[in-house]
Parts: C-alpha cells; sequence; structure tokens
C-alpha cells in the first residue's frame, strides 16, 4: 500500500522465532526500536510500513513497535483466524487484540490452493507448512529490508522456517530449488537486518548483536543509494503539493475517471502516480529549457566570433562571446547540480511503472511491474524497482474488473500513442528541415562566394557578411541536429509509433473477445493480454530511458 498522499515507502519484512525468552524481550524492543529510528533519522521523509504475519514471539513484538509509531501495519495471514489461532493457543488474547488494531482492508488470509474447497484442507502438517512457506515467500519478496529476530541457525523446517525466508530475502537457494528467473538477471534479493535471539528453553547466553547483511549482489552503499533516491521523490512530492496541487487530480482521474472518490490502495496508487507524473513533467520542462537555452548561447557564441572575425572586429564583440559563455557554463552547472535531467527520467520511469501497476490491480492481477522492469540495472535505477516493490507489499485486489483496465488503459492509451506519434514525427521532420534550409543557406553563401569572387571582391562589406553567412550557418545546422539527438526526437516518434501500434493490436484482440460469450476462457484471455501488454510497456520504456540517460546536456565541443 501506498500513502495518500503520494509518497511511496520503505516495507519491512519481518520474521522470527515464535518462542523467545522473556527476559530478553526488553533487550529485542530496544533493539528494534533502534532500528526504526534510524531509518526515520536517514530517510525523514519516507513513511514505514511492516509486513508481519502476527505469529506469536517476533512477529508480534515488531508489529506492536510498528502500531505504537503509527507505522502501517500489512498483516498476511497463512491460515484462516480460527484454524490460525490452533498454532498458538497459549496467545490468542494477545493475537486478537492486536489485529482489532489493525484495518480490516490490511489483513487477508493468504489463498488456499486449487479451489480451497472442503474445511480439512489444511488438517496435515505438509499442507500448513506449504501456506507458511508461501505467505514467508511473500514477506521476503515484497519487503525491501527483512528484521529477523534470529539465532541465526536454520531451523529443522527446510522451507516454512526463519532461516528460509532469510535466506530467500539474500538470494540463496531453499530446500535444493533454484531460482526460476532468467541466470542473467540478479536475483532479486536484499538486506536483512539481524537481531541476534535466542529461542525459550535454551541455555545459551543472549549475544547483545544486530547487524546487517547483504546479498551478493548488493551491499550497503548501494542499497542506502536506492533509499536516498525513494527520500528525494517523497520529500519532493511532499513540498511540490503546492506547486502542482491542481495538476494532480487531473493526472489521478488520467487513470480512471472518479478516482479521487474511491478509497484505499487504489487510490494511493494513483495518488503516487500522479505525483511521480507531475514531477516528470516538471523536470522535463526544465531540462528542454535549459537544452533550448545552451544550443541558443552556443549559437550566439559561433555568431559573435563569425562576426568579430569578418565584419565587426571591436573589443565590445569578445567581451558579448565570453558572456555568454560564462552564462552558457552557470546555467550547465545549475542543471547538473539540480540533476534535473536524470529526474525527469527516473520519474518518468516511475509513473509508467506505476501506470502498469494500476491497471493490473484493477484487472485482479497480482503481479507486481518490479518483476518486470529495469531487471539488469544494479545501480542507481534500482531505486524505481524497488519503488514499485512496495505496491505490491498490500492485500490482493477486493475486485477484479478487467473491462475497466481494458477501456481506460488499452483503449485510451492507443488514441494517445497514436497522436503523440504524429506529434513527434512532425517535430522531426520541423528540426531536419530547419537543418536542411540552414545548410542550403551556408551552401548558397559559398557557391556565391565562388561565382560572384570579382564583385564580392570589390564590395568589402558584403564579401565579410558571405564568409559569415557561410561559416555559421553550418554550425547553426548542426545545433539543429543536436537538439533533435538531445531530446530524442526520432527516438521517441519511433517508440510513440511502436506503443500505438502494440496497444492497437490489443484493441483489435479485445474486440475479438468481446464476441465471444463470457467464460472463464475469455477471462484468461483478457488477463492473459493485459499482463502481457505490462511487460511489453515497461520493456519498451527501459529502453527509452536508459537511452536518454546516455545523452546528457552538456557544453557543445568545436
Amino acid at each position: 500500500m501506498i500513502s495518500a498522499d503520494g509518497r511511496l515507502p520503505i516495507v519491512i519484512g519481518v520474521t522470527g522465532h515464535r518462542h523467545l525468552r522473556e527476559s530478553d524481550l526488553p533487550d529485542y524492543r530496544a533493539r528494534v526500536s533502534e532500528f526504526f529510528e534510524h531509518l526515520e533519522r536517514r530517510y525523514p521523509a519516507t513513511p514505514l510500513r511492516v509486513i508481519s504475519a502476527l505469529a506469536a514471539g517476533a512477529d508480534r513484538l515488531v508489529a506492536e513497535l510498528a502500531l505504537e509509531r503509527g507505522y502501517e501495519l500489512i498483516a498476511p495471514l497463512p491460515l484462516e483466524r480460527e484454524d490460525y489461532e490452533r498454532d498458538f493457543p497459549d496467545s490468542v488474547a494477545e493475537f486478537r487484540t492486536i489485529l482489532e488494531r489493525v484495518p480490516a482492508e490490511r489483513v487477508f488470509v493468504w489463498p488456499r490452493p486449487g479451489d480451497g474447497n472442503g474445511s480439512k484442507w489444511c488438517e496435515t502438517q505438509a499442507e500448513r507448512d506449504r501456506q507458511y512457506a508461501e505467505v514467508g515467500a511473500f514477506v521476503a519478496d515484497q519487503c525491501h529490508i527483512l528484521l529477523a529476530i534470529w539465532d541465526g541457525v536454520p531451523g529443522e523446517e527446510a522451507s516454512a522456517g526463519t532461516g528460509a525466508v532469510v535466506a530467500m530475502k539474500l538470494g540463496r537457494a531453499v530446500g535444493g530449488q533454484s531460482s526460476a528467473r532468467s541466470a542473467l538477471d540478479p536475483d532479486d534479493s536484499g538486506p536483512v537486518f539481524h537481531v541476534h535471539a535466542v529461542r525459550s528453553g535454551s541455555d545459551a547466553q543472549a549475544r547483545q548483536k544486530v547487524e546487517w547483511l547483504f546479498p551478493q549482489d548488493s551491499d550497503a552503499e548501494l542499497f542506502h543509494t536506492v533509499c536516498a533516491r525513494l527520500n528525494r521523490f517523497n520529500r519532493e512530492a511532499a513540498r511540490s503539493r503546492k506547486r502542482i496541487r491542481s495538476a494532480v487530480p487531473a493526472a489521478a482521474e488520467s487513470l480512471l475517471p472518479g478516482i479521487e472518490t474511491e478509497r484505499g490502495g487504489d487510490r494511493a496508487l494513483a495518488m503516487a502516480f500522479a505525483y511521480a507524473d507531475r514531477l516528470a513533467a516538471h523536470y522535463q520542462r526544465i531540462t528542454h529549457r535549459v537544452l533550448r537555452l545552451t544550443l541558443l548561447l552556443a549559437a550566439v557564441m559561433a555568431l559573435t566570433f563569425e562576426v568579430y572575425a569578418e565584419v565587426l572586429p571591436v573589443r565590445a564583440v569578445p567581451l558579448g562571446y565570453l558572456l555568454c559563455f560564462a552564462l552558457l557554463t552557470l546555467v550547465l552547472i545549475w542543471h547538473r547540480r539540480l540533476d534535473a535531467q536524470a529526474r525527469y527520467l527516473d520519474y518518468r520511469a516511475l509513473a509508467e511503472g506505476l501506470r502498469v501497476q494500476f491497471y493490473w490491480r484493477l484487472a485482479g492481477l497480482t503481479d507486481n511491474a518490479s518483476a518486470s522492469y529495469l531487471r539488469k540495472q544494479l545501480d542507481e535505477l534500482r531505486w524505481i524497482r524497488e519503488a514499485l516493490r512496495a505496491t505490491g507489499a498490500a492485500p490482493p485486489p477486493s475486485a477484479a474488473h478487467p473491462e475497466l483496465a481494458m477501456k481506460c488503459w488499452v483503449h485510451g492509451q492507443a488514441t494517445y500513442y497514436a497522436a503523440r506519434a504524429q506529434l513527434h514525427e512532425r517535430r522531426m521532420l520541423r528540426i531536419e528541415r530547419w537543418s536542411s534550409v540552414f545548410l542550403a543557406i551556408g551552401l548558397l553563401a559559398a557557391f556565391s562566394l565562388v561565382a560572384l569572387w570579382k564583385l564580392l571582391e570589390q564590395l568589402v562589406t558584403w564579401h565579410h557578411w558571405a564568409v559569415l553567412v557561410m561559416g555559421f550557418a553550418p554550425v547553426a545546422a548542426a545545433l539543429w541536429e543536436a537538439y533533435g539527438e538531445r531530446i530524442g526526437a526520432r527516438t521517441q516518434a519511433n517508440q510513440y509509433a511502436r506503443f500505438a501500434a502494440i496497444f492497437s493490436r490489443a484493441e483489435r484482440f479485445i474486440n475479438r473477445l468481446e464476441q465471444e460469450e463470457p467464460t472463464p476462457s475469455r477471462r484468461e484471455g483478457e488477463l492473459s493480454l493485459l499482463r502481457e501488454l505490462g511487460r511489453e510497456a515497461l520493456i519498451e520504456n527501459a529502453d527509452w530511458v536508459l537511452l536518454l540517460r546516455d545523452r546528457p546536456i552538456a557544453l557543445p565541443k568545436g
């Protein structure tokens, strides 16, 4: 789940021993409180979310602290409440007291295998362990940090115990099973904050120890870079509410008309998209203005040089050149410190991921966009995928509306991308036309100098102006080409054309489905289409982001 104010959380999953020594509990509470306070100090703009299955022991200790501190608590239960309570008969009252403090929409029971019919579906220990293992995998997969109150020794429960959950979070195989992901993909893992604990009944001495454990493809620096980027987005979302407040509702409504009146996870997801979308638009305007100003100043500098060399050799002209150069340098330094281009691309990528996640959730799909987005990126772009991971730390959608997803997403985006493809095609042609005009002017000036050499030798002033035009026109043409290349005019035109084609094919497929009778097979076809469409959109958008990140605004050379 996400805050209704558009901020994205750091999600903390909880695992640990059920039976802890009573005398050690105050120390564990102190250690966990220090952990929470550390995150609050380091990432003050970012809310914290806790996922706890509310089992006895570690799960409830952390859940109580989270509720005391005002954090949102998500409670995935492995079994129906009455059945779950059979596993801790001595602490049922404590379980019910905590559960009463958690809003009903944040509590859900993990789906039963198969159709779930029958009262004895989880009578065997193997079936119960499977449910616990599924919830443990959910906690490990959907959290950014796994908080483990654990002795560090793998238990007998090969796939359902604390050791298995820790191993999953660190990207290690569990029970001899290897990951189903591509061998070239990095493990979708993360850090574990380990509070060393002693099981109840053990004679071992408690070690006053906490430690961070990191997977092979990560380290503390990368993790804190990811969290810092997430905190930066949340800080900007909070600070920019006055500036973009009027545009946020319209951006949210663009996903689904009437979303402002909805409550719960769907509206929160739409608000996060709206803030990401509006912040991306804000930094896009800054980036494009800086790019135009940079090329304009470069053009003025080139023109000033030609004027000084050919027409007006006075001191004021090189002074103007120096002033333009100084202004250009200051603009580029300011833009680089603001990091506007990277923020524009990052927030646009985040908005696209949130858009896909919103429509998947609306359709009833439980897929997480983070599993399909920027998977090969282990640098600072990883924060986008981790931000999307937080959207999966929520109960599954209560109702499925694939027809709304198809209407608002497929039909709407098909029209949008077709229009944008035409717009960027016209922009690209306009840039190429102006570049050709400047080249033609340069060639005309050069031809005039050759054809009218004797005449221009007598008309000295005109001769200098012809040389000036001949020298400056190719520079102007090159700057126009540079502008088109920096904004990715051709790339964006091609991308929008590809998107338009993809969504048009999706529209045709939907039209065929709508002619069929409403059957489970038709519903499966709709969901399969929406899932595949989301993955294609994420792949295309990731390629676009990575391409433009390699084209930063820089001082023109030459």
